[in-house]
């Protein structure tokens, strides 16, 4: 059991030493502040709890403000650890060293998924740790509701864990030994995704009349049981935070009974998934077949072509950019195909006026929600050496890194673009006028985002996660996103009698000024910085 808890704390240090690494500050208290930065996050957290927990107030069950958040963060592990998953068993590349150490299998097991666990609980502090707070100390103030809610908060990243690690890693046992199994493991998780998204959204159309919905209401715990119906924890949850001491044993009971069914299957995950899967290697045939092409080619294709393939040839990146990238696609033909987003709702006479900001919200969400130039020299890690010695000038190298990330915006803007305008029917109009607005945007959010990574490059990473998820670059970059919009947001409520088409126009020209000034600030006074990255 030492060994285990000594293993377990290395990983964990590991990991946090890590993530204050990637946060690229030179001094040791900074790097050690740095570890309160996602405490930000804490703000808009609480403002959206209490917001629901008034909501349920109002109607007299103030508890249903836990299962709501519980269950919305249950969704959000979910989402969350699939791709650190795959990144600490996978592609972490130390299973050689642990092999060798005097430790038990499931020590092996359980040291990692102590770092997903950190992960998660600090995601699950955000939203379901505020919900705990709000409902203890708003109103009554409740002791013993506090420290169950924080016992359960501590429990709740347990489920979602272990259910995600009895998935993907069998799963990634069936395609480690393919030739292509860096494009299995992206689709596969991607079909697990949408899945998961169907099910959600085709549970959530599930519509009652008014009789049935008095009904509920007259039945004790009724909405709690009507809310909960598809995670029975939720339920014994809320009740645990109420005072029910049977339901705390069950929920407890439960996540204890999960821990040890991975304990038992802990030694078939090292031997037929972990050992089989070959971390050092790509999965792929070194000796492919085809002729040598000695033909001459623009230097700007092979380099965009580059930047791709850095992507397409890790699982970890390419299932950030899906998901980051494609997700709103992947939602919005789920939305369509389960009937969720009607015809009817978006036309009507509450949302008309508002249809062209519905568009533009659409097929501007790939930029908005990417970040793909943030990450695109940290990409490479130690290869970044490798453009550096071409015979290009640090203008080029920057450029085509900005080409490459419009390329697969604009690819997920156009899909969004016909399947959102044929759906909606939208005028032709409002397609010029969003589809310019989302030209603009892009290109100014794309050239931004490249300047963090300069200033924080960040090429000595040794997970792929750290370079693309675990990254400072990528907070900096959500909050310039977050500053536009609630800025725009600020400036609207100022000139309520403008149109819907004169704020798209005055948008439009603010992101082209913006993007002038960020195309000279990159082209005209980071390249020098830019050259001198050390590699």
């Amino acid at each position: 059991m030492r060994k285990i808890i000594t293993l377990t704390q290395v990983q964990v240090k590991d990991f946090l030493n890590k993530y204050i690494e990637h946060v690229n500050v030179k001094n040791r208290w900074l790097g050690l502040l740095s570890l309160f930065i996602p405490a930000l996050f804490i703000l808009p957290a609480y403002q959206l709890v209490n917001s629901i927990y008034e909501g349920f107030n109002q109607i007299g069950f103030p508890e249903l403000t836990i299962t709501y958040m519980y269950i919305g963060t249950v969704v959000l592990m979910f989402f969350a650890c699939i791709p650190m998953i795959i990144s600490v068993f996978f592609y972490a590349k130390d299973l050689q060293f642990l092999t060798t150490l005097p430790v038990k299998v499931e020590g092996i097991i359980f040291s990692k998924l102590a770092t997903v666990y950190l992960y998660l609980f600090v995601l699950g502090c955000f939203f379901f740790g505020t919900s705990v707070i709000v409902y203890s100390t708003i109103g009554e103030w409740d002791l013993y509701s506090l420290i169950a809610g924080i016992i359960a908060l501590l429990i709740s990243p347990l489920l979602p864990m272990i259910l995600t690690t009895l998935i993907i890693i069998p799963f990634m046992a069936l395609v480690g030994k393919g030739r292509k199994r860096n494009l299995m493991v992206v689709v596969g998780n991607v079909i697990f995704l949408f899945v998961f998204l169907f099910l959600q959204l085709i549970i959530a159309r599930a519509e009652m009349d008014i009789e049935s919905f008095y009904h509920i209401l007259l039945q004790e715990d009724g909405l709690l049981r009507q809310l909960g119906r598809n995670f029975p924890p939720s339920i014994w949850l809320t009740r645990m935070i109420q005072g029910s001491l049977l339901d705390g044993g069950l929920f407890v009971l439960l996540n204890l009974v999960f821990l040890y069914a991975l304990k038992l299957v802990s030694q078939l995950l090292y031997t037929k998934a972990l050992l089989a899967f070959n971390q050092q290697g790509g999965g792929e045939d070194i000796h492919r077949k085809g002729t040598v092409s000695f033909r001459k080619r623009r230097i700007g294709s092979q380099l965009i072509t580059r930047h791709i393939q850095i992507i397409l040839s890790n699982p970890i990146f390419l299932i950030n950019t899906v998901l980051i990238m494609f997700l709103p696609i992947l939602i919005f033909m789920i939305m369509l195909f389960t009937g969720e987003a009607s015809r009817e709702f978006f036309h009507s006479s509450e949302l008309s006026p508002y249809i062209l900001y519905i568009y533009i919200g659409i097929i501007t969400a790939p930029a908005m929600i990417g970040n793909l130039s943030a990450t695109s020299i940290t990409r490479e890690g130690k290869a970044f050496w490798e453009t550096r010695i071409l015979p290009i000038s640090a203008r080029e190298n920057l450029k085509y890194r900005i080409y490459a990330t419009l390329l697969i915006t604009f690819i997920a803007t156009v899909l969004l673009a016909i399947a959102g305008g044929i759906y909606l029917q939208v005028s032709l109009d409002i397609v010029i006028r969003a589809v310019i607005f989302s030209v603009v945007a892009t290109l100014f959010l794309s050239t931004i985002d490249i300047v963090i990574n300069i200033e924080r490059p960040t090429l000595n990473w040794t997970s792929p996660t750290a370079a693309v998820k675990n990254n400072l670059n990528v907070i900096i970059s959500l909050f310039i996103r977050v500053g536009l919009g609630g800025g725009g947001y600020y400036i609207y409520q100022l000139f309520p009698h403008l149109t819907a088409n004169e704020w798209v126009t005055i948008a439009t020209l603010f992101f082209l000024v913006l993007y002038g000034i960020s195309h000279y600030i990159v082209f005209g006074i980071y390249t020098k910085k830019f050259d001198r990255i050390d590699v």
